[in-house]
């Protein structure tokens, strides 16, 4: 049983770094080509400002969703609630292509996975598949994290210039990250 929840985990966990990826990665060219920055500020500087927002609200969730998943006793829950916050935070900018609209994205999704990458680290310490084998796992599921940011550009590339631009890509992002929600109900052995 333990293989097969493993295996959803990193299922989950590849999708969630799928999709915040494909959109995160490509900030400076929404920033350039989407939105309508204030005057003076340039698509680098807005990235300057985005990112290290982003990293707070990150920082900030990753304690915050770590405690409360350790107290409640409960994993999937917030993997789940996570990846479909993320997928909120991605709609934004589709609703509201400006500058507060990334701004709001930026935290959001900030929070969200922040939150995401502290309990679905937990997630997957229980359930490994053997305790003698316990590294060569985690070197597996190394690749549900750094695979995605690998493949996230190319997807992003096809997505906005095949179907439908930037804001396919944001819709593209958000549905992949919820199937990494879904991903991790079939998980048995954690709650």
């Amino acid at each position: 049983m333990k293989a097969g929840d493993f295996r959803w985990a990193f299922i989950g966990r590849f999708l969630m770094m799928l999709g915040y990826f494909a959109v995160v990665l490509y900030q400076l060219y929404i920033l350039q080509d989407l939105i309508d920055l204030p005057d003076g500020l340039s698509p680098a500087g807005a990235v300057a400002v985005i990112s290290p927002l982003g990293s707070v609200c990150m920082l900030l969730s990753t304690v915050a969703g770590g405690v409360l998943s350790d107290r409640i006793g409960r994993r999937k829950p917030f993997i789940a609630v996570s990846c479909v916050f993320t997928a909120i935070g991605m709609m934004i900018p589709v609703v509201s292509p400006t500058w507060a609209g990334m701004l709001v994205f930026a935290v959001l999704t900030g929070l969200s996975f922040g939150c995401f990458m502290a309990v679905d680290t937990a997630l997957v310490t229980l359930v490994l598949p053997s305790a003698d084998d316990a590294a060569r796992d985690m070197g597996v599921l190394n690749i549900a994290n750094a695979g995605p940011q690998i493949i996230a550009p190319f997807v992003a590339s096809v997505v906005v210039s095949s179907l439908g631009g930037y804001t396919a890509l944001f819709v593209t992002g958000a549905v992949i990250t919820v199937l990494g929600a879904l991903a991790v109900t079939p998980i048995r052995s954690v709650r």
